[in-house]
Order: C-alpha cells, then structure tokens, then sequence
C-alpha cells in the first residue's frame, strides 16, 4: 500500500473496482498484484470517481418555425 499511495480507507473500494472491472479475480489477488507493484503511479480516485459518472443524456429543444406563432 506504500508504493501506491491507498491508504485503510480507501482499500475497500479499490478492491472492488479492481475485482468488477476485471483486472483481479478476487480479494487476495487484487491485494496481490497491489502489493506486487502493478499498479504503481495509477490515481485510483480518479478511476474510480469516472467508473461512477453517467452522462445524462442532453435535452432536445423544440425549434419552432417563425411563421407556426399567432397570427392576427
């Protein structure tokens, strides 16, 4: 955990990001390769934070024709 920087906190959610996208098979293995190094330099906050994002999708926005308004 000193190589990468994750302190107790964080560890948690950096297991289970490691283990749902698929980049360690369990518990002991994600703890394996963090402690191995094959992580080194890689800021799991940032990963983890846009794993979370969703875009939402942009409103449409009704353009009305000039000549569909009131009329006298």
């Amino acid at each position: 955990m000193q190589h990468t920087g994750i302190n107790r906190t964080n560890l948690i959610g950096v297991i289970a990001y490691l283990i749902r996208t698929k980049q360690a098979s369990g518990q002991g293995d994600a703890i394996k390769k963090l402690e191995s190094g094959e992580f080194d330099g890689v800021d799991f906050d940032e990963l983890i934070i846009a794993s979370y994002q969703v875009e939402k999708p942009k409103p449409e926005i009704a353009v009305l024709d000039e000549d569909d308004g009131y009329h006298d």
